[in-house]
């Protein structure tokens, strides 16, 4: 009797109107995967197309790998950033690290709090509620400065970057006729501007925000297991270090390119990835860019021969190539 009333208890909830929420998600999540395939597949097959027709004349192109070469040349810039072991650079560097571990330091004080404040309300203890609370207002402006103090060594640390990289590269660029052989007789630079500005600013950012993004998560994984191996023993604590081990083993193998022995008009089809994505939309953000220079410099002999249609089909033809490669890198 007992199994026979939970059955009818069971038949009763379970209705059309209370698992049709549930039917829609699914067929929901369905129609988006298979609308995100088959703008994929259209995405990789014009990309594919573009790439055989421009092969004929163009030269294989540089990929983006983590080798020998990668930190040799990665090295010489951070000679370039960082001019010695007792320089500025190197004291935010050590204090974005003391920084971002009393981040770590008050995320665990703040978790501590969040559940005496709940243990409080379960117990009913009113006395525990107001001490707890109390002390996650008073500690709300210590947890501020931190927050700011990381906002601005991270911003002084890309300006600097920025600055000892520009002062090098532009001591290159003039020096004897550089600037001249750059733009009139080396065709492999083809948007200077472009690299000793944006890229140049991009290069720094990204530097920094690879040390500080790289830091956090060591410091994160180091303080949790040293907490909970002085709280429960190192045994938990040791498995979860050797499972994070192993997922980041695991990820960097799954992130790697691949190739596909797939044909299409006699072309091997690559399998773009991230690294290889940014870097040809810096090319088309250069590109771009370079169109527009190039009008605003010959403006007069545009306006005398009136080409301004011819300029709007390159202008609006770069801009549509950027546009495309975007929306593939969303839809990748």
């Amino acid at each position: 009797m007992t199994v026979l009333s939970k059955l009818q208890l069971l038949n009763s909830t379970v209705t059309c109107k209370n698992i049709s929420p549930a039917f829609f998600g699914i067929f929901g999540c369905i129609a988006i995967a298979k609308i995100y395939m088959k703008s994929f597949q259209n995405a990789r097959k014009g990309l594919s197309l573009s790439e055989t027709v421009g092969s004929g004349s163009a030269k294989k192109s540089a990929k983006a790998s983590l080798n020998s070469e990668f930190f040799t040349k990665l090295k010489k810039l951070l000679k370039i950033l960082i001019p010695g072991p007792l320089s500025t650079e190197v004291f935010y560097m050590i204090l974005i690290g003391f920084v971002l571990l009393g981040r770590t330091i008050a995320d665990v004080y703040m978790i501590t709090n969040a559940t005496s404040v709940e243990a409080s309300i379960i117990d009913r203890s009113p006395a525990l509620f107001a001490i707890s609370v109390f002390k996650y207002f008073l500690n709300l402006p210590a947890i501020s400065l931190i927050n700011a103090l990381l906002k601005f060594s991270l911003s002084e640390l890309k300006l600097r970057f920025r600055e000892n990289l520009t002062k090098h590269l532009y001591k290159k660029y003039l020096e004897g006729f550089t600037y001249y052989q750059v733009s009139n007789l080396d065709t492999r630079i083809q948007n200077p501007d472009q690299l000793l500005t944006q890229d140049v600013e991009k290069f720094c950012d990204g530097i920094v925000e690879l040390y500080s993004n790289v830091s956090k998560p060591i410091l994160d994984v180091f303080l949790y297991v040293f907490k909970l191996g002085r709280a429960l023993g190192w045994g938990g604590p040791g498995i979860l270090f050797g499972y994070l081990m192993a997922s980041m083993i695991v990820l960097t193998k799954l992130r790697k390119p691949v190739r596909t022995t797939r044909n299409f008009e006699n072309a091997n089809l690559l399998i773009l990835k991230i690294a290889k994505l940014t870097v040809e939309e810096q090319v088309l953000e250069g590109e771009y860019r370079y169109v527009n220079s190039r009008l605003i410099m010959n403006s007069e002999e545009i306006a005398f021969y009136q080409g301004n249609k011819p300029e709007e089909q390159a202008l609006m033809g770069s801009f549509n190539n950027l546009v495309y490669h975007l929306r593939k890198t969303i839809m990748f």
